[in-house]
């Protein structure tokens, strides 16, 4: 085996060549600078990074310029295995160093955060699917705006639309502050693998002291609590001991407090007594100017054509459209050519595929709603005007209206009925959301279930 020192020096050469041949900063402090170079054995690199979706993009997309630099500096072909579970840090919006979980659990210990300072509120794009997620997170650090810091403060959403930003955000700016406030940010499976350790090294009371004495408690991936009751009661003896000091607490989950299976009333009762919000899935727009954000500190610059093609094309969460654009900004730096609608197309043909398949159709719409509602497709379809029926159908209309692109005349053929009843169905349904938080939320299951396929 090298010696570990040796192989780093390597390592830190190889990278030159590395980021010589990527060309875009950004992409490659991003992606490159926050590996950990962790072991050189029988020409098999070990390299260390944050988890499984962080592996497969480098695989995919970097590890043959990775393995040609080595060699170059080496004048060996290596095998290149990565081990999850070693975290980027950054101070700043220039993230370079990286350091394994167990480092980061010691500074947690220590009563610091884990809290990434890349994540901030002018990082953070808003469009009309989160502002009122982002005015209430503002409004949890903000003492002037006293109408929206509501506590708790519970964000729910889908994958990759932002929680854990606005959430981080937070706690950065409450640590930017640097009034003494004591905050602690983590996630909910950090919390329990804490509270398990607490009670294996007989430190209970110290684990307690620790987050009952903060000025603000940040949790992310809630849900999780539903996996143990004895962790759900000292949560519900915590958050209580933080609210009654009229201290900060937010949470975020990827559905609602009393949708989470498995979570006791009693902190349903607690999470839905501030101010609970949704994020909801991006609209096109709001998808180009996260693009055009991304964009922000790149040295390749596309065009708004380009942008526009993938916020059209792909629709999925922020890191998947992160992603897209930087495979096309690897492309274009390392083949040096002008980007062009038809050879972004071309580069990003599994991503179309992938996102093609799971476009939402007319037939998906009518199933998600059905089960729902405990209904038949036919009933959906059929001549039935009950109520019990007619509320569904309208439903079922206004989301074949709001996520495919068949005309009004196509979605009624679909239910039996004429265009017109569409558009009067599409236009009750958009009021009663408004008016009807009953109808708003049943309407956002609805949409969370088709969108996540």
């Amino acid at each position: 085996m090298e010696i570990y020192s040796d192989f780093k020096c390597h390592w830190e050469e190889a990278l030159k060549h590395v980021r010589e041949t990527i060309g875009d900063k950004d992409t490659y402090r991003r992606w490159i600078r926050s590996i950990v170079p962790l072991s050189y054995e029988k020409n098999t690199v070990l390299l260390g990074v944050a988890d499984e979706f962080t592996a497969e993009w480098i695989k995919s997309n970097f590890e043959e310029v990775i393995v040609s630099s080595l060699k170059t500096v080496t004048d060996k072909t290596c095998r290149i295995k990565y081990e999850t579970g070693h975290f980027p840090v950054c101070d700043e919006p220039e993230c370079g160093v990286a350091v394994k979980s167990q480092d980061v659990a010691n500074k947690v210990d220590a009563g610091l955060d884990r809290s990434n300072g890349c994540y901030n509120f002018k990082s953070f794009v808003v469009g009309p699917e989160n502002r009122i997620a982002y005015a209430a997170a503002m409004g949890m650090v903000d003492t002037k705006s006293s109408a929206l810091s509501a506590n708790p403060l519970f964000i729910y959403g889908g994958s990759g639309l932002g929680k854990t930003h606005l959430i981080q955000a937070v706690a950065n700016e409450v640590k930017n502050k640097k009034n003494g406030m004591r905050t602690e940010y983590l996630s909910c499976e950090d919390l329990l693998n804490q509270y398990v350790e607490a009670i294996r090294t007989n430190r209970h009371h110290g684990f307690r002291n620790r987050f009952r004495k903060v000025n603000y408690l940040l949790i992310d991936d809630i849900h999780f609590l539903a996996k143990t009751e004895k962790l759900q009661e000292e949560f519900f003896n915590t958050f209580n001991s933080i609210y009654n000091e009229n201290n900060k607490i937010i949470l975020t989950s990827d559905k609602r407090p009393s949708e989470i299976h498995g979570l006791e009333s009693r902190l349903v009762s607690r999470f839905s007594s501030g101010l609970t919000v949704e994020i909801e899935p991006f609209g096109e727009e709001t998808r180009l100017a996260i693009l055009r954000k991304k964009q922000e500190k790149q040295e390749i610059k596309f065009d708004d054509d380009i942008l526009a093609f993938i916020a059209r094309n792909i629709y999925s969460d922020v890191r998947v459209l992160e992603g897209a654009l930087f495979r096309l900004v690897v492309y274009s730096s390392i083949d040096n050519c002008r980007m062009t609608v038809d050879l972004a197309k071309k580069i990003l043909n599994d991503y179309l595929e992938q996102q093609s398949a799971k476009r939402v159709n007319i037939e998906a719409v009518q199933k998600a709603v059905a089960e729902f509602y405990d209904l038949r497709i036919s009933d959906l379809t059929g001549r039935n005007r009950s109520s019990n029926i007619a509320v569904p159908r309208m439903v079922a209309m206004y989301l074949s209206r709001k996520f495919t692109e068949h005309s009004l005349p196509k979605i009624g053929e679909a239910f039996s009925k004429n265009h017109a009843t569409v558009l009067h169905a599409f236009r009750k349904i958009e009021k009663d959301r408004v008016k009807s938080e009953k109808m708003n939320r049943l309407v956002s299951q609805i949409e969370r279930k088709l969108h996540a396929g």
